[in-house]
């Protein structure tokens, strides 16, 4: 006999639900709302918080005073439609440390870190979705087999490849110069 596992969940899953409800939930940075229904994340390995961790300090560190680095916040693409990149830029105008989210205007940067369980999401889907929103910048991380940047510039169809950077290079884009971060960094 096979073993089934029923996780006991609180999150109303498969229901579509409205911005209010969503906004009355508890926190839950693994949550995500897709057209009005919750996407679960898997829980990230300890690879993918390195690199999302050492991504986030350098990018503080290289951005201040222009720009905040931020790990893991929402935002909010639209009412119905909110992710939580592993890494936003915002412009420290844009900056509140009382802000549980931003919208996509207010986002310089978008990054994640492709990891078990976020592969499509992030290679296919939140591309287009930042994309549409008017992120200027994206950044997937590709840990494995070997590390990988790949940088993106928004173009008037989307994004356009700005580059694939990897561990004997720097990122570094025309528009964000700031943000010259060595690839080897992000390795663990």
């Amino acid at each position: 006999m096979a073993a089934v596992f029923t996780p006991v969940s609180h999150e109303p899953l498969g229901e579509v639900l409205t911005a209010e409800q969503y906004d009355a939930l508890p926190e839950n940075s693994l949550r995500e709302l897709v057209d009005g229904v919750i996407r679960i994340m898997a829980t990230p390995n300890g690879r993918h918080q390195f690199i999302a961790r050492e991504l986030c300090s350098t990018l503080d560190r290289l951005g201040r005073p222009r720009f905040r680095a931020i790990e893991a916040i929402e935002v909010r693409l639209g009412n119905i439609h909110r992710r939580n990149p592993d890494v936003v830029v915002v412009p420290a105008t844009a900056y509140d440390a009382e802000h549980s989210y931003y919208r996509p205007h207010e986002v310089v940067l978008a990054v994640e870190v492709v990891s078990p369980g976020s592969e499509i999401a992030d290679r296919r889907e939140k591309p287009v979705e930042y994309a549409g929103g008017g992120i200027q910048f994206y950044w997937r991380i590709e840990p494995a087999p070997e590390m990988v940047v790949h940088a993106f510039r928004l173009g008037s169809n989307g994004y356009l490849s700005a580059g694939e950077f990897r561990p004997a290079q720097t990122v570094l884009l025309d528009g964000l110069e700031w943000a010259a971060v060595p690839v080897s960094d992000l390795i663990d």
